[in-house]
């Protein structure tokens, strides 16, 4: 019996040895496995700024044309022209499904035709204009909607656009549908052949376009896509002119009414070297007898994580407008143009661009490019564009 005793005394010892450790633990707060933030994502603004970026852009034309007023009686005149333009582009997204892009370009504009018009106080020479573009863009599951809004003002020429534009994936977002309308409404002063301004005239543009994307492999993506644009109103910028054989000039006059389709085909393909290649052919007609081809292509090719290489060259041949002439007797009520955008010609470009993207800690990214264009065409024209940008990714 006495055994008995200390057995079950020894047994309860051992217990509460053992259990002794395990209350103090008990006792003490212990640290949780999952604070709120592993939990919980970190909720979101309902409005914030995605992305802040600027750019600038130098256009530098030379080459001449029978339309320009800056030449000699029945000769081509300059065609020379320079383009500064900062521009600002800010998309912020409202909500789960609302976004919008502001982008607010601004163009100094410094030209030799219209300069001409008043060549005694040369105030055409040199003209400002900027322009206010926003776009609020409406996602949900495989919809988009969009609504863009716009107007642009300048000395003696005002315009407003407007339009509407979605989309609709299918088939696990392999294939992509998109539609859009817009209306651009253009406002701008008329001038005699003397320069005399003669009060003000309008045009209106109504576009729509179609487009269909297919994911054709795991690299490569297709898209077609047509557009149908109709153009009413003064169709001319009211300065260009049609040499005489008389040596003397006459304005421009252009039919009041322009149909314009265009048909779209483009590619991309991965490249097993961390590059792409991008191809398009697009085809263009209207009834003003303008035939056009145009041929695209542009290597991609990635350099670091942090850097990418763009080349590109464009083909372009058009067939000239059935009223384009560099020369109609005087006072002839036929319609004519000497506009060397609508003469027969051979135009090239070719370019290059450096992107650069870096991690940074006040924002996700900071990106950066630079990139120049060469542009030359059989009649005369030559067009250097240079452009460099900078943004933050937030």
């Amino acid at each position: 019996m006495r055994k008995r005793a200390a057995r079950s005394a020894l047994l309860a010892l051992s217990l509460a040895i053992v259990a002794r450790p395990a209350a103090a633990e008990d006792a003490r707060p212990s640290a949780p496995l999952f604070n709120d933030a592993d939990i919980l994502e970190k909720p979101r603004p309902y409005f914030q700024i995605e992305s802040i970026a600027l750019r600038y852009s130098r256009f530098d034309q030379s080459g001449t044309g029978y339309q320009s007023r800056a030449g000699k009686p029945g000769q081509p005149g300059s065609e020379e022209m320079r383009v500064e333009q900062p521009q600002l582009e800010v998309t912020a997204r409202q909500g789960t499904h609302l976004t919008h892009r502001i982008w607010v370009p601004v163009d100094i504009v410094t030209a030799a035709s219209p300069d001409a018009i008043d060549v005694v106080s040369g105030s055409s020479r040199r003209n400002e204009a900027a322009s206010f573009d926003w776009t609020a863009t409406y996602a949900r599951d495989r919809t988009t909607a969009s609504i863009r809004n716009g107007l642009h003002n300048e000395e003696n020429y005002r315009s407003w656009n407007t339009g509407l534009a979605g989309s609709r994936s299918f088939a696990e977002d392999n294939t992509v549908l998109s539609a859009g309308v817009n209306v651009v409404v253009d406002w701008f002063d008329r001038y005699l052949i003397d320069g005399t301004n003669a009060g003000h005239n309008a045009r209106s543009s109504l576009n729509f376009n179609a487009g269909l994307t297919q994911l054709l492999s795991p690299t490569t993506v297709a898209h077609v896509d047509y557009g149908f644009t109709l153009q009413e109103g003064q169709l001319s910028n009211g300065w260009n002119i049609v040499p005489t054989p008389q040596g003397a000039f006459q304005l421009e006059n252009l039919p009041p009414l322009r149909r314009r389709h265009a048909f779209v085909a483009r590619i991309a393909q991965h490249l097993p070297w961390s590059g792409a290649l991008h191809g398009s052919y697009r085809f263009y007609v209207d009834d003003w007898g303008i035939v056009a081809h145009s041929l695209e292509a542009e290597l991609h090719q990635r350099l670091a994580s942090f850097a990418r290489l763009r080349f590109n060259y464009r083909y372009h041949t058009q067939a000239g407008a059935d009223f384009f002439r560099t020369s109609v007797p005087l006072g002839a009520p036929i319609f004519a143009t000497a506009d060397s955008d609508l003469a027969p010609l051979h135009a090239h470009t070719v370019g290059v661009k450096g992107t650069f993207d870096f991690a940074v800690p006040f924002a996700r990214t900071l990106h950066a490019d630079v990139a120049v264009e060469r542009y030359f065409r059989s009649n005369d024209l030559r067009v250097s564009v240079y452009s460099c940008g900078l943004g933050l990714l937030f």
